[in-house]
């Protein structure tokens, strides 16, 4: 159950090689992703994912977590926006092509059983919950909200587009920290060390 709310979450949240017209369309469908996780549409987020993770996670164990994710009584989430801010060059091994997708995401995550307490405990259970974040998302990164008892995170990350001969169209793959053992699995190494901007 951690792995699938790890990965649940975890999707929650130059042109000399790669022609402008792959671009768009990769920024067409990344834009198309990020709004269907907008709108909370879960069946059409799911379509876009890289069908490989139904393989370790089916898609009817993934859309459940979901559906538990965002109808629980406890919280509520929102994501208040989606944003592709560039895309890599392509680069293809055997026969599959491949690209990165760098984009920002804010969520908001609101604490619907503190929000009636009293504003020094909904301002203690923020902190405590600010903290936590700040250790995956950078404490720069995590904003707390005692009027709302809600929490932003803003989220610089990276997602692999993949067109694999094997499915229609690009597909997506989130490319988090706590992921790197099924991402490594799925994406060739020759892809990561090329694309993937060092930090």
């Amino acid at each position: 159950m951690r792995f699938l709310t790890t990965l649940v979450l975890a999707f929650l949240f130059s042109a000399s090689v790669f022609s402008q017209s792959h671009k768009a369309e990769i920024q067409k469908e990344a834009q198309n992703y990020y709004n269907l996780m907008t709108d909370m549409n879960i069946d059409g987020f799911l379509d876009y994912m890289y069908p490989k993770v139904f393989e370790m996670v089916t898609k009817e164990q993934m859309k459940t977590g979901m559906e538990q994710m965002f109808n629980s009584p406890q919280m509520k989430i929102e994501f208040i926006s989606n944003d592709v801010k560039s895309i890599s060059d392509e680069k293809e091994v055997d026969g599959v092509n491949y690209a990165v997708v760098y984009y920002n995401s804010k969520m908001r995550m609101t604490f619907l059983t503190e929000k009636d307490k009293p504003e020094a405990d909904r301002q203690a259970y923020l902190d405590m919950m600010k903290t936590n974040m700040a250790a995956q998302f950078g404490a720069e990164n995590v904003t707390v909200d005692v009027a709302t008892t809600s929490v932003v995170i803003n989220n610089d990350a990276s997602m692999f587009a993949i067109n694999d001969p094997q499915y229609d169209g690009w597909k997506f793959l989130g490319n988090e920290k706590n992921m790197a053992a099924m991402v490594n699995s799925m994406i060739p190494e020759a892809v990561r060390t090329a694309l993937l901007e060092k930090e």
